[in-house]
């Protein structure tokens, strides 16, 4: 490793220990902050008691508050970090992406010992679906309104295979991502022999002949899902009852399918396909098999996405409709926004955000759904790129910045006089 790959990876790591520092202090923070919830609602019932309830309202506050008590400083740090930067090195893209890693790695490590290790294996399953997602999207420029069917068909498959058939967790998730690859070649050569809108509505159709087989099928147990699925042991060897060797066990998934996606993408194949997606018509004229590059790539993003549902099968013990329909192709919709599409960790980002706002806000109710659609307009309307696309952005203009300026204590030298001939 480089000196300058190495430091931006022990960047990525200190800030990736910052962040978990503030999950942890969250909690408390927002507790401490509590005694003030009674004293806003009642400043706020004369003013908008009428259309809205000042409880939630207030707690919102209240949360709103504790994050930027914990993320502004944070916030701060990486400016002054990135200026630091900015001095020593010229900006590159691959800065980011280690960057990105040492993050990415450190908060993955120290994750479970500060959070709910549940809570975290739904962000890593979401996070590897959204990425999938992102491949189609992002990498291809196909916009698929089907993602759930290879999501939640896998889920059932993992299930009941790990229920009913007794097999252990990693053949039930491989068979998962099998099925979805297979669900993947079949509708991908239906739905890429169209372009744009007729593309996106061939995806939703055909997911909602997903869903409506797992409703009337008897092996998906109907409305009531597969209940109680078994998560047994792992190669025979590790228990993954156990919630850290279950925990472990995600992140070594989802990180094997996110480096997939990383070397795809920054292979010929991927640079093909971002050449399609620019301009199709010239990538035919030069000779490429257009058709044969999407369907590769869609089959391979509905086999992560298949793995995605498979493994959260396992986790939650529970394969259910919730995870099939056509919501959840919206909710991955959602997080590649708010992340970035065609970024790397843009995804994983959208995904990590989306679940701290069900998470954080589920005592609201059903205002959780209107408060998530708030934040969504407005990361939309003030991230064009996404968050880690403007994030990109800004660190560019920052450190060509803080290369530009001049250092504290060194001479200037005036410009000369001009003397006429």
């Amino acid at each position: 490793m480089s000196q300058r790959n190495a430091i931006w990876c022990f960047t990525g790591v200190f800030f990736g220990a910052l962040l978990i520092l503030s999950f942890w202090l969250f909690s408390p923070v927002v507790a401490w902050l509590a005694p003030a919830v009674p004293w806003f609602a009642a400043a706020s019932t004369p003013l908008v008691g009428r259309w809205l309830p000042v409880d939630t309202l207030a707690t919102i506050v209240v949360e709103l508050v504790a994050a930027g008590i914990l993320y502004v400083p944070i916030g701060w740090a990486f400016y002054v970090a990135a200026g630091a930067l900015g001095r020593r090195f010229e900006f590159r893209a691959g800065d980011l992406t280690v960057l990105g890693i040492g993050m990415m790695l450190t908060m993955g490590l120290l994750a479970p010992h500060v959070l709910y290790p549940v809570f975290v294996m739904k962000v890593l399953c979401f996070a590897l679906f959204a990425c999938a997602f992102n491949l189609l999207i992002g990498f291809v420029g196909l916009l698929s309104f089907g993602h759930a069917a290879y999501f939640g068909a896998a889920g059932y498959v993992s299930g009941h295979i790990a229920k009913v058939w007794g097999w252990p967790p990693e053949l039930a998730i491989l068979s998962a991502t099998a099925v979805a690859a297979l669900l993947g070649a079949v509708f991908g050569g239906i739905a890429i022999r169209r372009q744009g809108i007729y593309f996106a509505m061939i995806t939703l159709a055909l997911a909602q002949m997903v869903y409506f087989v797992a409703l009337q099928a008897k092996f998906t147990g109907g409305e009531d899902g597969i209940q109680a699925i078994p998560r047994g042991r792992l190669l025979g060897l590790i228990d993954l009852n156990d919630p850290l060797a279950m925990y472990y066990t995600v992140f070594a998934i989802c990180l094997g399918g996110f480096l997939l996606i990383y070397r795809t993408i920054h292979s010929p194949f991927g640079q093909v396909l971002k050449a399609i997606r620019e301009n199709e018509a010239r990538a035919i004229s030069l000779g490429y098999s257009v058709d044969r590059y999407k369907l590769v790539a869609f089959v391979l993003s509905a086999s992560l996405a298949g793995l995605a549902g498979g493994t959260k099968a396992i986790v939650f013990q529970l394969a259910s409709l919730t995870d099939v329909d056509w919501s959840m192709s919206g909710e991955v919709v959602l997080m590649t926004l708010l992340g970035g599409i065609g970024t790397v960790f843009g995804p994983i980002v959208g995904a990590a955000l989306e679940e701290w706002i069900e998470n954080s806000f589920a005592a609201t109710g059903a205002w959780v759904t209107i408060i998530t659609g708030v934040i969504f307009v407005v990361c939309v309307l003030a991230f064009r790129r996404g968050i880690v696309g403007e994030l990109r952005r800004w660190l560019e203009r920052r450190m060509a910045a803080a290369a530009a300026a001049p250092r504290v204590g060194t001479p200037q030298t005036a410009p000369r006089a001009r003397t006429e001939p």
